[in-house]
């Protein structure tokens, strides 16, 4: 059930007990660290303290340089699902960007299959 959802320029977040769901745009090209800052800001806020997972749905076109991960508190996450479109360049830049982050990290197509992971936990 969702608890709280909110809408930015370049896509949205939605809120869950134990995870945050982020749609970015279809036709966003990059998330931008400031994008990245205000999310974090916000995921704080909601969750209090909390330990949380975060899904990141982005299409195939939208780029994420993981060298901004250094830049957010990413001490309270404690798994990151990434759901983009199959593709061998984005596999390339997903073990890049798993690379950046030292918790639970897994790749999927579709958000449904991020949901049932992230709530294994």
């Amino acid at each position: 059930m969702v608890l709280k959802s909110n809408s930015y320029s370049f896509g949205e977040a939605k809120y869950f007990e134990s995870f945050v769901h982020i749609k970015f745009n279809e036709d966003l090209d990059e998330v931008k660290l400031e994008y990245s800052k205000q999310i974090f800001k916000d995921i704080e806020a909601f969750y209090d303290g909390a330990r949380y997972a975060l899904i990141s749905e982005r299409g195939l076109a939208t780029a994420f340089n993981p060298i901004n991960m250094k830049s957010l508190n990413l001490s309270k996450m404690y798994a990151l699902a990434v759901v983009s479109p199959e593709g061998s360049q984005r596999r390339e830049e997903l073990v890049v960007e798993q690379g950046y982050y030292k918790g639970s990290f897994a790749f999927f197509t579709t958000y449904k299959a991020a949901e049932e992971w992230v709530l294994t936990f």
